[in-house]
């Protein structure tokens, strides 16, 4: 009979402990070979069109619509990827290795820059304007 412990981590990962086996949630774009976590080139080359598109001025929304249009599944496998996952993969550091310190960098000072959020004089938060995304020519 197996023991089956659940330990939950700091986002993404969790483990499940089966005996002395550990498995864990392995990040879009890796892929676990050999006991080695490495990168899994096809789908590296979709978390760098992601930050590419992102970089290039598209919304969650247009990425979303695009890698629908090309057919990507989501990491979960839905057809349709889901904004706050293409949001969730800008933001992960994970994806260092794949995409490099520069472009990640300039993913976060995006992100802070296309922020909604802004605050009254007394600290209170309100939206300053919305974002809209410009129309980028990407193939």
């Amino acid at each position: 009979m197996q023991a089956r412990v659940r330990l939950f981590l700091p986002k993404p990962a969790f483990i499940h402990v089966y005996e002395s086996e550990v498995i864990m949630k392995i990040p879009y774009g890796y892929v676990l070979a050999n006991r080695e976590i490495i990168v899994h080139e096809e789908r590296a080359d979709v978390v760098r069109s992601i930050f590419g598109y992102y970089l290039a001025g598209a919304s969650l929304g247009k990425i979303v619509d695009m890698l629908y249009a090309k057919g990507i599944p989501s990491p979960s496998g839905n057809p349709k990827w889901g904004r706050a996952a293409v949001d969730k993969l800008l933001s992960n550091a994970k994806y260092i290795p794949i995409v490099g310190v520069e472009t990640y960098m300039d993913a976060q000072f995006e992100r802070e820059y296309r922020c909604n959020v802004d605050y009254d004089k007394a600290g209170h938060p309100r939206k300053a304007s919305r974002y809209q995304s410009p129309s980028p020519q990407i193939n």
